[in-house]
């Protein structure tokens, strides 16, 4: 799936020469906590997220004590800036990651998680089409179609073996599995509580009827 199959097309975006006191409206309004900044072109130069907007001197009830010049770091001024500034160009992150309508949403994702970040513009010829927010990427999870396993014990047993190799790299000669009447037992040694839970929550995925635990963590393991 890519990020034209879930974006947002209607963006709700702002000019950098806007007022910061207007652009906190517009977010409040449209009950929304970022906004793509984009300049004359639609090209996107910058993000204005709430956070941004955390340190500001409307917040601040107490002035900070004064400072003498030669201790005033090139971050200050710049923290400074922002904190006092008029104009959205004052606040906002410069540096925006964006990916591209084509840009696969496993790798949208990864990006929001990395980087710590709610929502990613997507921008096409250089200009701002849509926007793919973490919110439309849970929406996934919902609509995802659970996994149909067959029904005969001897399919659930294949299954699960093929699901243990390629997900966890556990072959059959580490774990067994054992299946009957829908019910799936597993029995073995793993390395960690770790891997022991990882393989629980590949089972419990599947929508297994009933699950059985005897795997045992060797002592190496936890010793880890």
């Amino acid at each position: 799936m890519q990020a034209k199959d879930i974006m947002t097309r209607k963006v709700i975006s702002i000019s950098p020469a806007v007022g910061v006191r207007h652009a906190v409206a517009v977010m409040l309004q449209n009950n929304v906590s970022g906004l793509p900044v984009v300049d004359d072109q639609e090209r996107v130069c910058g993000m204005l997220t709430e956070g941004d907007l955390l340190l500001r001197r409307e917040i601040r009830l107490n002035q900070r004590p004064f400072r003498a010049p030669e201790i005033v770091s090139e971050a200050e001024l710049e923290r400074y800036i922002s904190s006092n500034g008029w104009a959205v160009a004052d606040v906002m992150s410069p540096d925006v990651i964006v990916a591209r309508p084509d840009s696969e949403i496993a790798d949208i994702a990864e990006s929001l998680q990395a980087h710590r970040i709610k929502r990613l513009p997507i921008v096409e010829n250089g200009k701002l089409v849509g926007i793919v927010s973490r919110g439309d990427i849970l929406g996934l999870v919902l609509d995802a179609p659970t996994t149909a396993l067959p029904r005969a014990d001897e399919s659930i047993k294949l299954a699960l073996r093929t699901r243990l190799r390629s997900d966890l790299g556990i072959t059959p000669q580490k774990v067994q599995v054992a299946v009957k009447n829908g019910v799936v037992t597993l029995d073995g040694n793993v390395e960690s509580e770790l891997k022991r839970r990882a393989i629980r929550s590949l089972v419990e995925g599947l929508g297994i009827g009933g699950y059985k635990d005897l795997l045992a963590v060797t002592e190496a393991g936890s010793a880890l």
